[in-house]
């Protein structure tokens, strides 16, 4: 019988050298190096924020644009007109994603909301 563990995004039980669980297809951080890139996105009149793991030697557009049908945002927040609400974990189906904006990273930026909206 072949090791299995739980995927950490959806818990069903994946072979232990998985680097995509088959059920969520979510790329499993823990097995390949990459980094997490914060990202605004808006779908079905939502924006939302978080961080996208993209793959070494990959940009953020090869990630957003692969043959997987979800965009997966950990740490996310949903934007609404008072507060941000955290939500943790989101998956995006990719037909419902109108945009998607990088996130400036430097001293004194954050998760600020971007003027063009």
């Amino acid at each position: 019988m072949e090791e299995t563990k739980e995927c950490p995004s959806c818990a069903e039980p994946i072979k232990a050298a998985a680097r995509i669980c088959k059920h969520c297809r979510t790329a499993l951080a823990f097995s390949q190096e990459g980094e997490l890139v914060k990202v605004r996105v808006r779908g079905r009149e939502k924006n939302y924020w978080g961080e996208l793991f993209v793959p070494a030697n990959s940009r953020v557009s090869d990630t957003i644009n692969d043959d997987r049908q979800f965009i997966v945002l950990t740490n996310a927040k949903e934007e609404t007109k008072t507060i941000d609400v955290h939500v943790g974990f989101l998956a995006i189906n990719k037909n419902s994603i109108e945009w998607v904006r990088l996130i400036p990273q430097g001293p004194g930026r954050g998760a600020a909301r971007t003027l063009e909206d």
